[in-house]
């Protein structure tokens, strides 16, 4: 009897070690399993971000030139007004040195035009009226 009984103790303990190895095979295959899922779900997850990071770079890029555009629309509005800011002031200084030239001259051209009573027809008060020069060239 001891060999049956030895014999159903090691049948017993090979039928252990053969469905512990069969449930290790599963539980290695489940978590094979697993892996390749949460490896497929991260490659999945990083073809997100790596899209995601290439829009984000592509508006970057975008919203870069705009801003270029815009600064130098920018610089030659500026350019362009202080153009027109010099011209005016250049104008004015224009002005004002003809009108200071004016105000130096005014007392030789006033004397100049008070003499003349019709400048258009170039006729002299002297000759005109008689009464400036009228004493020195007159004859009867």
């Amino acid at each position: 009897m001891p060999f049956w009984i030895a014999a159903a103790v090691l049948g017993g303990s090979v039928y252990q070690a053969n469905e512990a190895r069969a449930s290790a095979s599963k539980a290695r295959s489940a978590s094979a399993a697993e892996a390749r899922k949460a490896s497929a779900q991260m490659q999945q997850q990083i073809a997100v971000q790596q899209e995601q990071a290439k829009v984000a770079r592509e508006r970057l890029s975008a919203e870069t030139a705009k801003y270029a555009e815009q600064k130098a629309s920018l610089e030659a509005e500026a350019k362009a007004t202080a153009a027109t800011l010099e011209a005016e002031r250049r104008k004015l200084g224009e002005e004002e040195s003809s009108k200071l030239r004016a105000r130096v001259r005014s007392g030789r051209r006033a004397l100049l035009s008070d003499v003349r009573i019709n400048p258009e027809m170039g006729v002299l008060g002297a000759d005109s009226t008689g009464t400036l020069g009228a004493s020195t060239g007159s004859v009867g």
